[in-house]
């Protein structure tokens, strides 16, 4: 029950803090096939003038001794990030939009600056996106070390009619450590749809990512999301 208790507070936090603002709610739950792991996001966010910002929390059942996770059982609060940058119109078409997402967890947190330059087609509705993000962690236990990484972010999104596509390419770069394969390079790739029906916006993604550090073992990771629109 402690568990329980722990996550609706911060799901309550995160609503309540922006309850004034009209704001969007976005659950998503995971499951990632090969490792048999389950997880669940839960994010607000919202926009003022060229401000935005977003509090996200993240929760997931204890891990089995084999690693894996079951989607509902001993529920733990994972980490929690606060989103937040500037959004600047270059022209009709092009934008620039710097921001510095911290997330917080357990004995650690991130920081994360970047940097997104986006285009919006005229004549078809077609967004493009190029984000990179340097990212430092920081442990407050001594046998996890600090570290740095790279990450570079492609993205695309079709809206046709009341349905959006969107594809998603990230490739990272770690300074200190081995992250997939025995080497400091990785990589995914995400393709997602989703519907507006009023105030509602159900999704769905695939994506296909790593599954080990030390090994060239992919996995597919599936993802089911609503969002709402207040």
């Amino acid at each position: 029950m402690k568990h329980y208790n722990k996550i609706s507070l911060s799901i309550a936090a995160l609503v309540f803090t922006t309850s004034a603002q009209a704001v969007t709610l976005d659950i998503r739950h995971e499951y990632k096939h090969h490792a048999k792991q389950h997880a669940t996001r839960v994010k607000v966010s919202d926009s003022i003038d060229n401000f935005y910002y977003g509090l996200e929390s993240k929760f997931a059942s204890e891990k089995r001794e084999d690693g894996s996770q079951p989607a509902m059982g001993n529920l733990e609060r994972g980490d929690s990030e606060i989103d937040w940058g500037f959004k600047f119109k270059l022209d009709d078409n092009w934008y620039i939009q710097p921001g510095m997402p911290i997330a917080f967890g357990d004995g650690k947190y991130t920081i994360k600056p970047q940097l997104r330059i986006g285009y919006k087609a005229s004549s078809i509705p077609l967004t493009t996106a190029l984000r990179y993000r340097r990212e430092y962690a920081n442990y407050s236990e001594d046998f996890n070390d600090d570290y740095e990484q790279n990450k570079i972010t492609f993205t695309m999104s079709y809206n046709h009619g009341k349905n959006k596509y969107w594809l998603e390419a990230n490739y990272y770069r770690n300074e200190d450590k081995d992250i997939y394969n025995n080497t400091r390079e990785n990589y995914d790739y995400i393709l997602s749809a989703g519907r507006r029906m009023g105030s509602w916006f159900p999704y769905m993604e695939l994506a296909d990512v790593s599954s080990s550090s030390s090994s060239d073992t992919r996995q597919l990771k599936t993802r089911v999301g609503l969002k709402y629109y207040y």
